[in-house]
């Protein structure tokens, strides 16, 4: 099959046929470490434990020669294969933070529930939850935007190519999700609002960001505090989880999806669903092949791909719902790429890259950092240039800007204070991501960047805060401060690719859609296994909106399959 394919045409014959991180220890004013020493972890991502160079594999290249691995479907499993087959109401396919909201909700509604996971505990990443304007968020005082304007951006910023439907779907659920999730939980989860965001005149961020807290002293695996609450939920109200299980066809009897077939250590099995299957297999990062096909080359641009669990997430659910005759998303799977390696700030000072050069307006959010990063030599990090004075030029910042890495990412009060980012940085300068120095020339040394360049740079964005006007790449003025009082800071930070959260076609009731746009009846996706969310960039219109509207997505799935 060519690579030039039509999205919508694929599989047309196939489908016939079946928080912030502490870091490592190092002080001192020393060389840099090599590229891929050190990586940091933050609140909004997951561990970087094991992560995989994003390159383009083997069967990438295959695909782009003349067929991709996936183009016809697999032969179906032979009944005498099969060794036990299992029948409920719902069969949930992965146990994600949407896979685990739908098996809750829809056993609270009644339902038998299964729930297939190829892993052996559910999958969690990140810290950050999303709600348009949740009871915890009016308690404290916090107003978000009206829904208009929420909407306009979010569509705005991924190229007007999202469904529009789904946005006013998790505008108009989500408060509702965050709130059931809220109630039920008790003292058992703690539900803050946050304060970060970013507010520049290009790119600005709206309320309605969480981080969720519990502690539980079982929770061996450190999966994330809502995931596990409502995944033993759901156990103790009789939702069966089946782990070490990868789904790997779905079952269609006539025009109906009625079941799944996975492997186990014990060989195949069968699992019915009565009423429904949901697909919620998690996105396609973890398959290069599969970025190349469905996203853009951005995708296999990052130097690390920190998609975690490893093995999981390799769009297992994207391949199943094709070979029944369902569809990927119209526009390129779009790319979720965060400043998670080294250091965990970077704020928005004075940035250069690993030759010394300042390359960009630092007035900006973290997808177009990211991909500037990208473009410059070397393209794995650049550095963050300050002085002693960088606590109250970052507080006079964040009222006009601030946002993920730039601001605390889990700040609960209006005001920023320099407490946490002090201990960021502090841990920086221990992993040997950050240094410390009594003059520019030991730290342009300690940077291994050219000093000459580095030495000007510096002079020369001195010379345009003095001026009050940045001609060389048109910063805001108010966010100008000047590099000349000892100690002098750099820190490292670079991007890795997170996730790439696009699969298959749905409509508004999440039930994936065939070639003509038609429901395929019995067949739902939901979170990072359906499209239609987002498209270009991965946009932080509010920032956790894809855990967001991924429990939302299980919350609405659960109650339009039970008729609620």
């Amino acid at each position: 099959m060519s690579k030039d394919l039509s999205r919508r045409g694929f599989l047309t014959g196939a489908a016939a046929t079946g928080a912030l991180a502490a870091f490592g220890a190092m002080v001192g004013c020393s060389p840099a470490q090599p590229s891929g020493a050190a990586d940091a972890s933050k609140d909004a991502a997951p561990t970087q434990a094991d992560a995989a160079p994003a390159k383009a594999s083997d069967s990438a290249q295959a695909g782009s020669q003349g067929g991709w691995s996936w183009e016809t479907a697999p032969a179906p499993i032979a009944d005498a294969d099969i060794v036990e087959t299992v029948e409920s109401d719902i069969v949930i396919v992965g146990a994600g933070i949407a896979g685990v909201t739908a098996a809750l909700r829809a056993s609270q509604l009644g339902a038998s529930v299964t729930v297939v996971e190829k892993m052996p505990f559910p999958s969690s990443r990140g810290g950050h939850y999303a709600a348009y304007q949740s009871k915890a968020m009016t308690n404290a005082g916090i107003m978000n935007d009206p829904k208009d304007e929420v909407v306009s951006d979010w569509l705005r910023f991924s190229a007007n190519r999202t469904k529009e439907e789904l946005a006013w779907l998790f505008m108009d659920r989500s408060s509702e999700v965050m709130d059931w999730l809220d109630d039920l939980s008790g003292d058992q989860l703690n539900i803050i609002p946050i304060y970060t965001r970013y507010a520049g005149k290009q790119y600005y961020e709206h309320l309605g960001t969480h981080v969720i807290r519990g502690d539980f002293p079982d929770n061996e695996n450190k999966v994330s505090a809502p995931v596990y609450f409502m995944w033993k939920q759901a156990e103790e109200g009789g939702v069966r989880f089946v782990f070490d299980t990868a789904g790997e066809q779905l079952v269609k009897e006539g025009d109906r999806v009625s079941a799944v077939v996975a492997k186990g250590a014990d060989g195949y099995k069968k699992f019915v669903g009565t009423k429904a299957v949901i697909l919620a297999t998690g996105d396609i990062s973890g398959d290069e092949e599969m970025i190349e096909a469905y996203g853009d080359k951005l995708g296999l641009k990052p130097a690390v791909n920190a998609y975690t669990p490893q093995g999981a997430n390799t769009g297992d659910g994207q391949k199943m719902g094709m070979w029944v005759g369902g569809r990927m998303q119209e526009y390129p799977v779009p790319t979720m790429i965060h400043l998670i390696r080294y250091c965990g700030l970077s704020f928005g000072f004075m940035y250069v890259n690993q030759e010394g050069s300042r390359f960009m307006n630092e007035d900006t959010w973290i997808q177009a950092k990211s991909v500037r990063i990208m473009e410059q030599p070397g393209g794995e990090f650049a550095w963050s240039v300050f002085d002693a004075n960088w606590a109250d030029d970052v507080a006079r910042s964040i009222p006009l800007a601030g946002g993920q890495f730039w601001d605390d990412m889990s700040r609960t009060s209006v005001e920023w204070t320099p407490e946490s980012a002090t201990k960021v940085i502090d841990g920086a300068i221990e992993a040997g991501n950050g240094f410390k120095c009594d003059t520019l020339e030991e730290l342009a040394d300690a940077m291994g960047v050219d000093k000459q360049t580095f030495l000007a740079e510096v002079e020369n964005y001195n010379k345009l805060y003095e001026a009050g006007e940045d001609t060389q790449f048109h910063k805001r003025a108010e966010l100008l401060s000047a590099i000349k009082e000892p100690p002098f800071y750099a820190l490292k930070f670079g991007p890795s690719l997170l996730a790439m959260p696009g699969g298959l076609e749905i409509n508004e009731k999440l039930q994936v859609l065939d070639q003509n746009d038609e429901p395929i009846e019995g067949l739902y996706a939901i979170g990072n296994a359906s499209g239609g969310r987002y498209a270009v960039d991965y946009p932080v219109f509010i920032n956790g909106n894809s855990h967001g509207s991924a429990m939302t997505w299980g919350y609405v799935a659960a109650e339009n399959i039970m008729g609620k």
